[in-house]
């Protein structure tokens, strides 16, 4: 944990510096914990409960999810799957070793990059890529939306009748809302 301590660091240096936001922010927390030697102790008596709800709140509100795996680590390679069955775009991160070999090798998906680093330099750009090539800002956003069973009617009878998509026409309905400035 020590010595991974100045990439960590440089990770979060990069994000902010790209003015994104972390749904979690424990690195610094966790490193004061392994220098005052209290890292064992604390690990023993974790609410492992609330600890791994927290993961899992984060992840969901993360659009990316950077992972630095170069210490081998199930708890990781979870929270790297779920990331990837979520459907977010997500960077691995692995220093010093090449990929060969490993799992993350066989994984086929658009929603991951594998990146193999060995300084604080090639760390940056690895991350600043990943960020600026997944910026939601200008990317068309996705979300689940959930409709009663009078919204589904019309809108499937809409469809049928426009040979539009379902989404197409919520999406018409919300632009000529906005536009004529019904908006709170």
């Amino acid at each position: 944990m020590v010595e991974d301590m100045p990439y960590f660091r440089q990770i979060l240096t990069t994000v902010k510096d790209q003015r994104h936001k972390l749904t979690r922010d424990w690195i610094e927390r966790v490193y004061t914990m392994v220098i005052e030697g209290r890292y064992e102790e604390e690990v023993r008596r974790a609410d492992w409960t609330r600890l791994n709800n927290d993961q899992l709140d984060g992840l969901g509100k993360a659009d990316v999810v950077i992972v630095e795996a170069t210490a081998n680590s199930f708890s990781t390679g979870y929270l790297a799957s779920l990331a990837i069955q979520s459907q977010k775009p997500t960077l691995i991160l692995t220093r010093g070793r090449p990929l060969g070999g490993t799992f993350r090798t066989s994984l086929s998906s658009d929603f991951v990059r594998n990146v193999r680093y060995d300084t604080k330099e090639q760390l940056d750009e690895a991350v600043k890529s990943f960020l600026q090539d997944n910026d939601i800002s200008s990317k068309d956003l996705r979300f689940n939306f959930y409709i009663d069973h009078k919204i589904h009617t019309y809108l499937r009878w809409a469809s049928y009748k426009t040979g539009k998509p379902q989404s197409q026409i919520v999406r018409e309905l919300l632009h000529r809302e906005i536009d004529d400035g019904n908006t709170h």
